[in-house]
Formats: C-alpha cells, structure tokens, sequence
C-alpha cells in the first residue's frame, strides 16, 4: 500500500519532468548544443612550461614562462586568471551528463546561485542549464525519500537539499507533498555540527526554530573552546541567521565571544587548521566587523588559494563549491535574504508551490460569525485498524485546535496532547498512540473536500498545508488526522 502511495505522491514530479525533457521546446536542445551556445562544459587544465628563446630587444632572459592551454577567454579576451574565476571554470566542466554533480549537486546549485555577480556571469551556466540542474536535484531528492525505508536521509544531506531548494527560491516546506524542515526538525541530530547545520537550513527557508533549538544553539556557542572549529562556525552562521529576525535580536550580543573565539583559532599558514575549515571560518566571519582585529583575512585567503589545485579544483566539487562561497561576497548566510518575490509572511503560510496544495486565499479572510458544520476522522494504522468520527458545529473561522478541544470533550477517543512551540501547537498523540521519529510513525492533519474512505485512502499532496493552530475551518470541510508509517 505504501509503495502505492508513494507512486502517487511523486506521480506530478514524473509528469513534470516527462514533459520537462520530452515537450517543452526550450528544452528541446541536447547538451551538445547548449555547449556550443554557452560556455564550454570542459575547462582545460593549465600545463606550465619552460622553453628556450632567442633574446629579443625587449627580452629580459632567455627563460619564457608559456601556457600551453590557457584557462577560458572573457568575451573582452581576458584570461580568467582569479582563484575564484579558475575554481567556477573547473566546477562547471564537473557536470555529470545528467546535469548533476553526483552526491554534491546541492551544494553546487547553492554555490552557483549565490555567486551571481558580473564579474563570474560568463563563467555561470545559463538559465536553462541551471533548470535542468535543479530538475536532476529533485529527482535525486525523490529517490532518497523513496527509499528512505532502507537507508535513512541523513541530517545532513536532507540539510544540504534544504538550502539549495531555499537558494533556488522553493520553499523545501513544500517539496511535492513533503515537509523537507518538519523531517529535520523531527529527526534532531545527535551530533553538534549536524544539529548547527540543519538549524542553518530551517532558519533559510524561514520557518521557525523552536526555543529549544535556539537554547541549544546558544550553549554550543558558550562553550565556543570546548568544540572543533567546523562545529562552532556552523553555529555562528545559524545564529548569525536566527537574529536575523526582528524577535531575536538580542541574541546578537551573545555572538561576540564565540565569534572572537573562532577568529583566534586562525594559525601561521593563515588557515584554520584545513581547507573545509577555513572555508567555513570565513563564511562564519563574513560582515562580522567587530572581530576583524582578531583575524586576517588576507592571511586566509592566501591559504585558499595555495590549497589550489592547477586546473583550478580544491578536491572535489563539494568542497570547491564551498571554497567559492568563502572567497565570494555572500556565502550560506545570504540565503535567508534573497529577493525571491514573496514576502516572509507569504513563507510563514506555506505558499502554494506548484499547485501542490490548497489555496489558502478563500480562508481566513471572512469575519461573518456563522456556525459552519465539518466532520473530524481519527485514522489508526497504515491498513487503518480504527476508525473514528465526529460531526462538529463550530463558528466559521475557527481554528482546527479549538474543534480538535471540542472533540476531545464529547469523544475521549479524541483526546490529544501537544507541545506548544513559538509557531504554535504540535500534535503528538492522539487516541493513546504517540509518535515513534525510530519507527517513522506520525500522525499527519489533511484537509478533505470529502469523508475521507480507507478504501481510497488520501494522496500525501492533501496533507493540511499549515498548522491546526492556523488552520481555520469552512463550511463542508473534512479533516482526518492519520497515525501512519512514512
């Protein structure tokens, strides 16, 4: 039943892409022809030689430093000759036929989106090179949610899909049916450095941190000595992000002694004891001015670039997309703030993505007081082994809590408990059954246009697309709340 169900769910991601690759005309090239209209796909490495020439009146010695393949021209003629320029060349001609860049497509989409500048344009894939990118993405994030029964997403990893949905202006709340954030803020990480980097990712889709979360945060970054740099410079870039809104801004002045910390951890070569962190120091002290005696940029960035490899690589494309954010002017902690057209209250109500859920236009917006009349069902078990169901009568623009304390009043098998967060109420019980995060079993809120029927079971693109405390009820509504195996 649930590989059915699966099926079903992604069933609008696979026609997406049928017609994506098969009848959209502006996708009608083969990757041949997109080479021969942008950039070249394969940056050639620079091979230095050493030939013998005769001297020449403006010659200074007979010893001529020539490079046999030369780096890609600018269309004024210029070699790119930048660390950075020569990184983004390389990172480019790393894209597999599919479009990806194997386990490190998210983290080059994040790196590629955030670098757009006019100095790096003509090194950027185009736009529909960039579409086909993410296209690969999301069927690669389909995948490891199919198969997630087998081999758990990692925190990390589902982290990493999160900030390249955000950087490309999708909402990873809304992934085709799937809540990316509520999975990661379901599954908290045990380890420090993948608790501080799944922070990162749900504070740049713009939901929430809970209090808890935060807390955590901020005793990682009091105790900055007793953590390794990559730990507590993660940490600084998730809070860095958290005072971001206006509700935490006073966490600001607990930043200062973690971040002179982590500065201080500079070394003599200019490094912060490796490539990856150092990369991660820089982005953690980017814009972070009141520290800037502490540490030397220049020193870092020489580091960088003396890790580099000749073609113009810093390993592998993961850690390359990294070293790029680090030398560029924004880095992880820009994602947050990109101008993606929606306002943060549109984030806040879960924007309809495309057309996977229920509109939220028609609720809400109406003050008439009249009763209004809904059913609420309790589904127990993937093969649904009870069964139970309310009528309840309520004031129109209720929210869905308020009918959830009615129904547990006239039913006790509606009883309920809930952990109250910022954002509101969230359900973890009902009917005795609590949920298991070990076992994948939770309990998921749809809205219905209809009572829902076990033998044709809601799809996942159903589920309610905000909280029950946001949730406000209509007239011929139906909602079933359903304790089942992800």
């Amino acid at each position: 039943m649930w590989i059915i169900e699966m099926a079903l769910s992604y069933l609008p991601l696979i026609v997406s892409l049928l017609f994506f690759f098969l009848f959209d005309g502006a996708f009608s090239y083969s990757q041949q022809d997109l080479q021969l209209q942008t950039a070249p796909s394969v940056a050639p490495k620079a091979t230095l030689t050493t030939s013998q020439s005769s001297i020449t009146p403006n010659s200074t010695s007979s010893n001529i430093v020539t490079i046999s393949s030369s780096f890609p021209l600018s269309s004024s003629g210029v070699e790119y000759d930048s660390s950075i320029q020569r990184a983004l060349a390389w990172l480019v001609s790393q894209r597999e036929n599919d479009w990806g860049w194997r386990n490190d497509t998210p983290k080059v989409i994040t790196a590629l989106q955030l670098v757009q500048n006019d100095d790096l344009r003509s090194l950027l894939p185009g736009q529909v090179e960039m579409q086909l990118s993410a296209k690969q993405m999301e069927v690669e994030i389909v995948v490891l949610l199919w198969r997630h029964h087998e081999v758990p997403i990692t925190p990390p990893k589902l982290s990493q899909y999160a900030l390249a949905l955000s950087s490309l202006c999708q909402d990873p709340r809304q992934f085709h049916g799937h809540d990316l954030i509520g999975t990661l803020q379901h599954h908290e990480a045990v380890h420090d450095l993948d608790f501080a980097y799944a922070s990162l990712a749900v504070c740049s889709a713009k939901a929430h941190l809970r209090k808890k979360q935060i807390r955590r945060l901020l005793d990682i970054a009091r105790s900055a000595n007793g953590h390794n740099i990559d730990t507590l410079a993660m940490t600084i870039l998730a809070l860095r992000c958290v005072v971001k809104d206006h509700r935490h801004r006073s966490i600001q002045n607990s930043l200062r002694n973690p971040t002179i910390t982590l500065a201080k951890k500079q070394q003599i070569d200019g490094g912060f004891e490796n490539l990856y962190n150092t990369a991660l120091s820089m982005l953690a002290l980017h814009d972070a001015h009141e520290v800037s005696t502490f540490w030397n940029k220049t020193a870092a960035i020489s580091y960088i670039e003396s890790k580099q490899d000749p073609d113009g690589a810093f390993t592998d494309p993961g850690l390359t997309a990294e070293v790029i954010l680090a030398l560029s002017s924004k880095g992880l902690g820009a994602i947050k703030s990109l101008d993606c057209g929606r306002s943060d209250t549109d984030y806040e109500n879960h924007v309809e993505l495309d057309g996977l859920t229920k509109s939220l236009q028609n609720h809400g917006n109406d003050s008439d007081p009249r009763n209004v009349t809904i059913t609420y069902t309790l589904w127990v078990g993937t093969n649904i082994t009870e069964n139970y169901t309310l009528a309840i009568t309520a004031p129109r623009n209720a929210s869905f809590y308020s009918i959830m304390q009615m129904a547990m009043e006239a039913d006790p098998k509606f009883s309920f408990e809930a952990s109250e967060w910022p954002n509101g109420h969230y359900v973890h019980t009902l009917a005795g059954y609590k949920e298991e995060p070990m076992g994948y079993h939770y309990w998921l809120l749809y809205r219905l246009p209809e009572i829902p029927d076990p033998l044709a079971p809601p799809a996942n693109h159903m589920v309610a697309p905000v909280g029950v405390d946001d949730l406000l009820i209509e007239e011929g509504d139906h909602y079933l709340f359903w304790y089942k195996k992800l």
